[in-house]
């Protein structure tokens, strides 16, 4: 499994960042200086965006200014003084325009600078700027990334009064989205928060089945949703529910390790739901 570093973090947002900011013509050199950064080969980005012939435009600048903040970000050993730089640049580029995808790009890194980069953690700062990206609305890319962000915030670490005031605050979060992944994965969320919090097992369930609606899910991530789902079915007495998830990973997920692992369970409940009709 691939440690969560800050580097990873940001290579795994270099997708997103060539598909919600428009290049410019002047511009389509930096998307090499992109695909660089994507594929761990920050030093080499660095060189190459060095070497790039100086923007014609205002415009080109600005995605020039965005790109090498991204690139100064990714350079080893990170240190606090560069990301005060980092900042810096970000904060600059939102001063001179805070309507566009850049902007709101800026806002979104700096939620991430101020949640995971910094050594010791800025939460308060974070949720902040997540809410700055989503306050523009929800119909980019960035919006989509710190609603999840939020979530986790809301879920985990931001003063409430209690649990369940936590997973309200993620269904409002829901409720003003109409991304079908993004809901899907805030449902997703939900129901982890639920066993965290020793919720009874029928919250876990109902957010389950609901992120399940949704589909999507391919992988181990897919099938030990449907594993979740058939479990927490055992513990809420639903052998039929149980048995039709554990059909569904014998179906989808032929070869999976966890077929072996819940091979037995599966068997008792179908012969629950057999019992139960006699």
């Amino acid at each position: 499994m691939l440690s969560l570093t800050p580097s990873r973090c940001l290579a795994s947002l270099v997708g997103a960042f060539l598909g919600a900011i428009s290049v410019s013509a002047e511009n389509q050199n930096d998307v090499g200086v992109w695909r660089k950064v994507s594929s761990y080969l920050t030093k080499e980005a660095l060189i190459v965006l060095k070497d790039l012939p100086s923007p014609e435009n205002a415009e080109a600048q600005r995605e020039r200014d965005f790109c090498a903040a991204v690139v100064t970000l990714d350079q080893q050993p990170l240190s606090e003084s560069r990301l005060d730089d980092v900042e810096t640049r970000l904060q600059t580029l939102l001063a001179l325009r805070g309507d566009d995808d850049i902007a709101n790009a800026s806002r979104y890194l700096l939620g991430r600078i101020a949640q995971i980069y910094r050594g010791t953690p800025q939460m308060d700062a974070a949720e902040k700027y997540y809410r700055a990206v989503l306050k523009r609305g929800d119909s980019d890319e960035w919006a989509k990334l710190a609603r999840v962000k939020l979530a986790v915030l809301e879920l985990y670490v931001l003063p409430e009064e209690s649990r369940q005031v936590r997973i309200d605050a993620v269904l409002a979060l829901i409720d003003n989205t109409d991304d079908p992944v993004t809901q899907r994965d805030l449902y997703r969320l939900i129901a982890r928060a639920g066993m965290f919090f020793n919720f009874p097992p029928e919250l876990a369930l109902k957010h389950l089945l609901a992120a399940d609606e949704f589909g999507g899910l391919e992988g181990t991530l897919g099938a030990d949703q449907l594993v979740q789902i058939g479990e927490l079915a055992i513990d809420q007495r639903q052998p039929e529910l149980s048995a039709h998830y554990y059909e569904r990973l014998r179906e989808e997920y032929p070869v999976t390790l966890l077929w072996a692992c819940f091979d037995e369970k599966y068997n008792r409940c179908r012969a629950f739901a057999f019992a139960s009709h006699r």
